[in-house]
């Protein structure tokens, strides 16, 4: 399907969107809707066909401190995406392409943010203790603590029906996947407290989208 095909059926779609519409407005897109389809000779079978598939899209391997990997499965869930690691250990989602923006963006946007939030911890802890640099543990804890906070949040704004949309892209995509599990992590509790609290004020806004480009802030 070409391209100019393509926008066009989007066109289409989106005036039959009768959502937040006032009679009048929806008698006249509908009509509108009407009279492309005949002029392209579009029916509603290839409406449905051309909505959007499931697709999966592999995201930048690198994670410090592992930020992304404690964080991609309620990343999904809030973003009606499956997350999952490769053989490579790169985290890959999968489910529409517009939700699979919305995710990658989320979580390359947090892990920017629990950087920053570590990096503020970490100087801290000079100013604090006279010029004594955090070490391994107590950054590891803090970043820890902080995703734990926000993996809490995006739980309680995922969707209620998230477990079923991830059931239909696994199986829409025929994917095979097995679970892996993780060590026990030694935890300095100070700092795991700092990084909850940092944890805290996280946002998980969409990216303000215009001209229907993504606009990454």
């Amino acid at each position: 399907m070409s391209d100019a095909r393509k926008k066009m059926l989007d066109r289409v779609r989106a005036m039959l969107n009768t959502e937040g519409r006032t009679e009048a407005e929806m008698l006249a897109f509908l009509a509108k809707a009407r009279e492309l389809m005949a002029t392209y000779d579009i029916d509603e079978s290839e409406l449905k066909e051309a909505a959007e598939k499931a697709e999966i899209y592999r995201t930048a391997p690198s994670d410090p401190y592992e930020i992304k990997r404690n964080l991609c499965v309620n990343v999904g869930k809030f973003t009606s995406c499956k997350a999952f690691r490769d053989r490579d250990e790169v985290i890959n989602f999968a489910g529409k392409p517009s939700d699979i923006i919305f995710a990658t963006w989320l979580l390359d946007t947090l892990q920017r943010y629990v950087m920053r939030a570590l990096r503020q911890y970490q100087k801290d802890l000079i100013t604090n203790k006279g010029g004594n640099h955090s070490n391994r543990l107590t950054s590891s804890s803090f970043v820890a603590g902080c995703t734990h906070t926000i993996n809490e949040k995006l739980k309680e704004l995922a969707p209620i029906n998230w477990a079923t949309t991830q059931e239909l892209i696994v199986k829409e995509l025929n994917m095979s996947l097995t679970k892996s599990r993780r060590g026990r992590q030694e935890i300095n509790e100070k700092s795991a407290s700092a990084g909850m609290k940092a944890g805290s004020s996280a946002r998980f806004d969409r990216p303000v989208s215009a001209g229907g480009r993504i606009l990454l802030k």
